[in-house]
Order: structure tokens, then C-alpha cells, then sequence
């Protein structure tokens, strides 16, 4: 069984792609030593983020992550474990998306409505999962030769 956990968090500074960047590489090189994998979304004034891996991996990092002076009000939503990962070929995918995009991408709805309302216990259960491989196939798609450089390369 997986660990996995969703938080999300305010920038301290106006967010950039180049900011989300730094974050994923940085998440590149640290969490393959914990077998740490995950997806990064930069969506206007809030980061989401998906951690999965050995529970006290998971939470050791985001211990780290509370410290980071780039968040300020972070919350974990959802935690549990599952059968196995959703991200298992990428260390730290990561998406910068606008409410605009995030309103177009029919595929994202679950995203943009947990976003709205992450206490929503449906978005919690089960549905939770298939969200985040929606999120994932989607991102593929989308964002093709970004997914492609942040595969990882074993």
C-alpha cells in the first residue's frame, strides 16, 4: 500500500512558472532518495500538491514543505493509503494552469471543484484517486514535451 496525501498552500511571492520550476527540480533531485513521487499545480495564488510514497517519507517531507518560506497557509485535505501509485514514472510532475484553463480542460472539473470546496467529503473517497489519474492523463496530453522531460529516466 501507498501513502499519498493533498495539500495546498498560498505563495509568499507572486507565482511564476519559473518558481513551480525550481520546486519540481528541486523535488527532481531530493525525493528519489525517498521513492517520492507526486504532481505540482501552480493555479493562480495556490500550489496543489499530490505526495505518495512510504508514510513517514511522505510526512518528513512535508514537514520540510511547512518550512519552505515559498508557502504560507498550508492544509492537508485528504490522506489514506491506496494500491499503488498514480505517478510512478514521474519523481515531481508539476502543471502552472490559470482558472481559465482550468475552467476550458472538461477533464479537470474534479480539480477545479475540489479547489473550491476541498472539504467536500465525495472529493475524499475514492473519487479522490480517479481525480488524480484524470489529472495525470490530462496533464500527458496537454502538456506533452514538459511531461516527457520530467519522466523519469531510469
Amino acid at each position: 500500500m501507498i501513502f499519498y496525501l493533498i495539500y495546498t498552500s498560498k505563495p509568499r511571492v507572486p507565482m511564476t512558472m519559473e518558481i513551480v520550476d525550481e520546486i519540481t527540480e528541486a523535488s527532481i533531485r531530493n525525493n528519489k532518495e525517498f521513492n517520492i513521487t507526486g504532481m505540482l499545480l501552480g493555479i493562480e495564488g495556490h500550489y496543489l500538491q499530490y505526495l505518495e510514497g512510504e508514510e513517514k517519507d511522505v510526512l518528513n517531507l512535508l514537514e520540510i514543505i511547512k518550512k519552505d518560506v515559498r508557502h504560507k497557509e498550508l492544509v492537508v485535505w485528504v490522506q489514506g493509503f491506496y494500491d499503488n501509485r498514480v505517478f510512478s514514472e514521474w519523481s515531481m510532475g508539476s502543471w502552472m494552469l490559470t482558472n481559465e484553463k482550468l475552467e476550458k480542460l472538461t477533464a479537470l472539473t474534479d480539480i477545479k471543484n475540489f479547489l473550491e470546496n476541498p472539504e467536500n467529503t465525495e472529493l475524499q473517497t475514492t473519487k479522490f484517486m480517479h481525480m488524480m489519474q484524470g489529472l495525470l492523463n490530462t496533464w500527458i496530453a496537454h502538456e506533452p514535451e514538459r511531461s516527457k522531460r520530467l519522466k523519469n529516466v531510469e
